[in-house]
C-alpha cells in the first residue's frame, strides 16, 4: 500500500530542484525557486485570461465579465509583484537564529499550499466564468504570502 507523501515531497514534485532548505546556503535557493514556479503559473494564468478577454472583446465587446476579467489580473500582477519584492529565504535573519525542524515542516506546507493555489488559479484561467473563484483563491495566496513571510522570522517577532 503506498504511503501518502509529506509536503516536502509533493513539494519536490512540483518544483524541479528544490531541496527543501536542507543547507543554509541552499535555503535562499529554494525559496527562489519556490516564488519563481509561482510565479510562471500566476504569468501563465495572466495570459489564459488576457485571451479569453479579446474573444470575449470580439463577440461581446460590453460583457461586464471584460472589467472582472481586468480586475482579476490586476490582482494577479500585484502578487507577482510581492512575490518579486519578497526577502527570499530569510536572507540577513537566518543568521541570527537557528530554523528548527518544526518550523521547516511549517515552511513547508506554507509552500506547498502557494504552489498549489498558483496552480489551481492556472487551471481556473482557462475558464472566464470562474472568474469568482480565481478572485477568492487570490486573496487565499495573499493571506499565505503574507504568513510565509513571517515563517522566516524568529518565533519571538511573528
Amino acid at each position: 500500500m503506498p504511503k501518502e507523501l509529506t509536503p516536502l515531497e509533493k513539494l519536490q514534485l512540483l518544483v524541479p530542484g528544490y531541496r527543501g532548505y536542507k543547507a543554509k546556503d541552499l535555503m535562499r535557493q529554494d525559496d527562489f525557486l519556490v516564488r519563481q514556479a509561482t510565479i510562471m503559473k500566476l504569468e501563465t494564468a495572466i495570459n489564459n485570461l488576457a485571451n479569453s478577454e479579446s474573444q470575449i472583446v470580439r463577440s461581446q465587446p460590453f460583457s461586464p465579465l471584460l472589467r472582472n476579467i481586468e480586475d482579476t489580473i490586476s490582482e494577479i500582477r500585484t502578487l507577482i509583484g510581492m512575490l518579486n519584492s519578497t526577502q527570499g529565504g530569510g536572507a540577513g535573519i537566518y543568521a541570527r537564529y537557528k530554523i528548527h525542524t518544526e518550523q521547516l515542516d511549517e515552511i513547508y506546507k506554507n509552500d506547498l499550499q502557494m504552489v498549489s493555489i498558483a496552480d489551481q488559479i492556472l487551471t481556473l484561467s482557462n475558464f472566464p466564468d470562474q472568474i469568482s473563484q480565481i478572485r477568492t483563491l487570490l486573496a487565499t495566496l495573499k493571506a499565505v504570502l503574507l504568513n510565509r513571510a513571517k515563517l522566516f522570522l524568529p518565533p519571538e517577532v511573528r
